[in-house]
């Protein structure tokens, strides 16, 4: 395996369990977390049938979400390049089975197909080759009719990223990813978004918080439900492979 690599493909090899206690430990992220499950147990239900979902989750980290979707699937493989992480991973589920590898250059799974695959926090910290290069594999190990779930965590149209955007400097780039960015992304692996959900409308961040929390979260939990992605802060995506006509359809019959 390639371990010589800079950028994010290797910024997480000695993370662990300082990690998973954000999720837990920092207001702003446990309230974001807590609504993803929300809508993760959604996409489960509306989508899915769940007595049958073979899952993946993709650069897996301590387990977060192999935790919590392992009771909700028939079975929850997890993946990721740190063992660091992994090990956390390891403590925490009790179910899912779990790989040390590099999807993107390793046949780690090789022969094996996913009703639903996951990956969180990944893609709009990772660089354009690796995003391509990943969301590529991810579509290879879908079933046909399989799910490809993922978020966006730095939505750049943020509305916080909006008011940002008005004190930089002409040219500076924002960190993350737009909508456009993420259409591009999944357009080019031959996949359709089906659905978009949607989390963090309150411009706060994790070390300047509103308070108090129980009403920051209850309005938090309001707008979720509100047509309000284009100024969220965390976009999830719900995508299927692009359907495609037999050969032997004539296209002008259908127009």
């Amino acid at each position: 395996m390639h371990v010589n690599d800079s950028g994010y493909r290797n910024s997480h090899q000695h993370k662990g369990i300082d990690y998973h206690t954000r999720f837990s430990e920092n207001p702003r992220r446990a309230m974001v977390w807590n609504l993803e499950r929300k809508i993760l147990l959604r996409i489960v239900s509306r989508f899915l049938d769940a007595r049958s979902c073979e899952h993946l989750d993709f650069a897996c980290g301590t387990g977060r979400i192999l935790t919590f979707l392992e009771d909700h699937v028939a079975t929850s493989t997890g993946v990721d390049i740190s063992e660091s992480m992994l090990a956390i991973a390891r403590q925490n589920t009790t179910k899912a089975t779990i790989f040390h590898g590099d999807l993107t250059r390793e046949p780690v799974l090789k022969g094996r197909s996913f009703d639903l695959i996951t990956t969180f926090r990944f893609f709009p910290n990772a660089e354009p080759q690796l995003r391509t290069d990943a969301i590529n594999t991810l579509t290879r190990l879908m079933k046909p009719d399989g799910l490809l779930v993922f978020n966006n965590h730095r939505n750049t149209s943020w509305l916080r990223c909006r008011l940002a955007a008005l004190r930089r400097k002409k040219g500076m780039r924002l960190e993350g990813m737009s909508d456009e960015e993420v259409r591009a992304l999944v357009a080019q692996a031959d996949l359709t978004i089906k659905k978009v959900y949607h989390v963090g409308v309150l411009p706060e961040t994790e070390t300047q918080f509103l308070r108090p929390r129980f009403l920051a979260s209850w309005f938090e939990s309001v707008a979720s439900r509100l047509p309000l992605a284009s100024l969220s802060e965390d976009l999830i995506y719900v995508c299927s492979k692009r359907r495609r006509l037999p050969k032997s359809v004539n296209r002008n019959t259908l127009r």
